[in-house]
């Protein structure tokens, strides 16, 4: 970690009264920390790196290769940029440099006779100054910011925003197995660096023993976070460019608020774990009263539990189990009810808004969640829940490698299907059908009917219909079919008619 304050050579080719011009500048946002003069043919053996380099002879290298070698032994010491003074020993830049600083990526500026490289050196120190009192006010006011933050609900989300917008950057917090806490980016960054900062984790994660990364994508720090002497998670953070010392102290500093902050959201999530947890066995017995006031602790903003419910049973390791409730919970909005887990020796088993059903199972789709397994029920009134529980379970011993979320529904269903047989089913749905032959709006009513388990609003939105127009639609397809939709066994035999038409 460089705790040098530096400028780039764009902001020192900015100042119009430096009697200085660029020749070839590939680079204009390389780092200047300082200024250094040599007229020796192989001056990098003596620099760190990232000086400006004054030169009014550069040795004088022999022919086009002598100051190709100059040229591309600066570039290999960490020399970017290269001053050529004029008036004492050229009056002009040599071409053959001009050439080399083409071929190696050398920044090349021509400094003209009238300025002094002890006037140079001042402006150049003086621009680190302004610099470096310019980053301890940007960290003393993002310090105070950083304070306030935590003391937020949500702290650990809140600190995370702050301090990404602060640095300018992408800041990931981790457990110690890589699994994400919080994660915020700068609006200001140029590129998400997603890719980037995923990328830079499983090379950390390699080697623990460094903390730093910098490829042409960005620049990445790891800090770790502390918490009663052992080390509980990883302060990640990715921005585009080499970031300014300032920056980096920021992220150090910031560990101490985030370890406190992880240790209130741990107390908070337990604390939310044990409310849900009983709740949800409330909700099984059939205490929905007293399952709404744990609830409503919980989760005090949400709407009232209501509606119907999915239960979900999820197998897996415990740390993805909690990171995958932790996501789900971080879901939870005030426009739908809220859901309710409970962890088991080897499973997760969740009940699940039926609005929120499509949300929650994308997780799966995740690489962090790829080892998980996940059975879905079928939906029942929040206050009946506890009968789809057992399908969901059956589901589960359904999924594998190939099929990590598997629904009940459909499990049921098609072994419905291998029951009655292929030939009894197709005859079946001929028979059924045939009343709908040249039918063909009303044969997608049906499908509709069936799909959303006669839900008119729905069925209307899907077909592009007028409510009034499904009715009438409707009481037409039951009397052609000679059926009452309403009753479950024609609801069922609808459904084995549609999938006989492909058998």
């Amino acid at each position: 970690m460089h705790n040098v304050y530096m400028i780039t050579v764009q902001a020192l080719l900015g100042r119009p009264h430096l009697h200085i011009q660029s020749l070839w500048c590939p680079n204009p946002s390389a780092k200047l920390r300082w200024v250094a003069t040599s007229e020796q043919i192989n001056p990098a053996t003596f620099l760190e790196g990232n000086e400006l380099l004054l030169t009014t002879s550069a040795g004088n290298p022999k022919g086009a290769s002598g100051w190709l070698e100059y040229a591309q032994r600066l570039v290999t010491g960490g020399i970017t940029t290269l001053g050529f003074g004029l008036g004492v020993s050229h009056d002009t830049v040599p071409p053959l440099l001009v050439q080399a600083a083409r071929k190696t990526g050398l920044n090349l500026i021509e400094v003209a006779p009238d300025q002094s490289f002890v006037a140079l050196s001042q402006e150049v120190a003086q621009m680190i100054e302004v610099e470096a009192t310019s980053g301890k006010y940007k960290l003393t006011a993002l310090q105070q910011r950083l304070i306030q933050a935590s003391a937020q609900p949500r702290s650990i989300d809140t600190i995370t925003r702050e301090l990404a917008r602060g640095i300018g950057a992408r800041v990931i917090i981790r457990d110690k197995v890589g699994r994400v806490v919080a994660q915020a980016a700068a609006p200001t960054l140029p590129a998400d660096l997603g890719e980037f900062s995923e990328q830079s984790w499983e090379r950390f994660s390699a080697n623990t023993a460094q903390l730093s990364f910098e490829t042409e994508e960005g620049y990445c720090l790891f800090t770790p976070i502390n918490a009663l002497g052992q080390e509980t998670a990883w302060l990640q953070a990715c921005w585009s460019v080499f970031p300014q010392p300032w920056q980096q102290q920021a992220l150090s500093q910031a560990g101490l608020l985030v370890a406190s902050a992880l240790a209130n959201f741990r107390f908070v999530a337990s604390y939310h774990g044990r409310l849900l947890q009983r709740a949800f066995e409330l909700l099984l017995s059939g205490e929905l009263g007293a399952a709404q006031i744990l609830t409503e602790m919980a989760f005090p903003l949400s709407r009232p539990l209501s509606g119907r419910y999915v239960p979900v049973v999820v197998a897996g390791e415990e740390g993805a189990l909690r990171a995958l409730a932790a996501r789900v919970e971080r879901a939870v909005t005030k426009t739908m009810p809220p859901p309710l887990w409970r962890f088991g020796a080897e499973n997760l088993e969740m009940a699940i808004p039926v609005a929120a059903l499509p949300l929650t199972l994308s997780n799966f789709s995740r690489k962090e969640f790829s080892a998980l397994r996940a059975g879905v029920g079928q939906d029942y009134p929040i206050s009946r829940f506890n009968a789809g529980l057992a399908g969901a379970r059956q589901a589960l011993r359904h999924t594998g490698n190939t099929q990590p979320v598997a629904r009940w529904e459909e499990i049921s269903r098609s072994g419905l299907l291998q029951v009655m047989g292929r030939e009894t089913v197709a005859a079946f749905s001929q028979q059924f059908l045939l009343p709908l032959r040249g039918e063909a709006d009303l044969l997608a009513l049906l499908e509709q009917y069936v799909a959303t388990k006669g839900n008119r609003q729905q069925m209307a939105k899907t077909l592009g219909l007028h409510r009034n127009t499904v009715a009438k639609r409707l009481e037409k397809l039951q009397s052609k079919l000679g059926v009452n939709l309403a009753e479950a066994g024609a609801q069922a035999s609808a459904w084995v008619a549609l999938q006989g038409r492909n058998s």
